[in-house]
């Protein structure tokens, strides 16, 4: 029998209630505060005059960030960075400056709002705010499309290297594509990994292979052939002729009948293709990261994170059979399939 909580069960609880941590991040990285710190510690006076902040607000969030390792506080009302927030500056390598962009948006914490609607209606909290789904959303709004594309590239480009590394089996493939993937960080964190694959195809809506196909670092893949383009919507869409399709952060933004028209459009242009999906799997090991991830695909776009029975559901109804998990020494797993003969 679960005891009576006491004084210090409800103080544990009350610092849980502080909606702090997200917008204070996202606060420092608008107004560049891990920018300014670069060169050494500042005063909190000096780094307010620098960003053009209030001195007694800017001091409360990155005292509230220090608490979380976001910041040092090396001497009282002097901070520094710490590993943690040099993140949030632009130009570093794995830098989350734009996914910090992303959390602190206010369309994003409007839709937070309407999470205990949503938990009556199941519907996303976005689509009972807005009237519309997000991708109708951001693709109306050129603005919050823009952040949350950089949110979505500079998370991809944190961790592809180390997902690509995973599966040596890339290799072994002659064509692969890469379904929604963005402005092209995976696959081409693919081809760079496995020299030996002859063609990488990116498959995204046009306005991002747009964006892809202006990336001077993807220049030398195009001009050598190894990177193609297939614009499109890969739910009526996807390129023939190819050996491997692969996903990376896409199927957990759909419901499974989506997922189900996805993968039978693959089996259909490409009858004996396999197919590797780069996701989170819930299991009795997953982490708080992936538990919030998943919560925020509720909110957003109605999305999940599946079990590994939940995977090979939707993939057997799609004509693939689920072979294996694959884990990566990030919070990613692959998800290999291959066509039911």
């Amino acid at each position: 029998m679960t005891e009576r909580p006491d004084a210090a069960d409800a103080f544990a609880l009350s610092q849980l209630m502080f909606p702090t941590a997200a917008i204070c991040i996202s606060v420092a990285a608008r107004h560049g505060i891990a920018d300014v710190l670069a060169a050494g510690q500042l005063p909190v006076t000096e780094i307010a005059a620098r960003t053009g902040t209030d001195p007694v607000q800017l001091g409360k969030v990155l005292r509230v960030l220090t608490e979380d390792g976001v910041f040092r506080e090396t001497e009282p009302d002097v901070f520094a960075n710490s590993r943690l927030s040099l993140l949030l500056c632009r130009d570093v390598p794995r830098s989350q400056y734009p996914m910090a962009r992303l959390v602190g948006e206010p369309w994003l914490w409007n839709a937070w709002s309407k999470l205990g609607d949503g938990l009556t209606t199941g519907k996303p909290g976005f689509e009972l705010e807005f009237g519309m789904t997000l991708w109708q959303y951001l693709g109306g709004h050129p603005e919050a499309g823009g952040i949350f594309n950089g949110a979505m590239h500079a998370f991809s480009e944190a961790l592809s290297d180390l997902v690509a590394a995973g599966y040596p089996e890339f290799g072994q493939h002659g064509v692969v594509a890469d379904l929604g993937g963005g402005t092209g960080t995976y696959i081409s964190a693919i081809l760079r990994a496995y020299p030996d694959i002859t063609r990488g195809v990116l498959v995204d809506l046009p306005p991002v292979i747009e964006q892809a196909k202006a990336r001077a670092d993807l220049a030398p893949l195009f001009e050598a052939d190894r990177l193609r383009v297939h614009a499109g919507d890969f739910f009526t869409d996807v390129p023939g002729g190819v050996d491997l399709y692969v996903v990376k952060q896409v199927m957990h933004s759909w419901d499974d009948d989506a997922v189900v028209r996805l993968l039978r459009r693959c089996r259909e242009a490409s009858p004996s293709a396999g197919f590797v999906a780069a996701e989170f799997v819930r299991d009795d090991k997953t982490s708080r990261f992936v538990k919030n991830f998943d919560l925020v695909m509720s909110v957003t776009m109605n999305g999940n994170v599946r079990t590994e029975a939940e995977y090979a559901k939707v993939f057997a109804a799609g004509g693939y059979q689920l072979t294996r998990l694959v884990p990566t020494d990030t919070a990613f797993s692959l998800v290999e399939a291959r066509p039911i003969r």
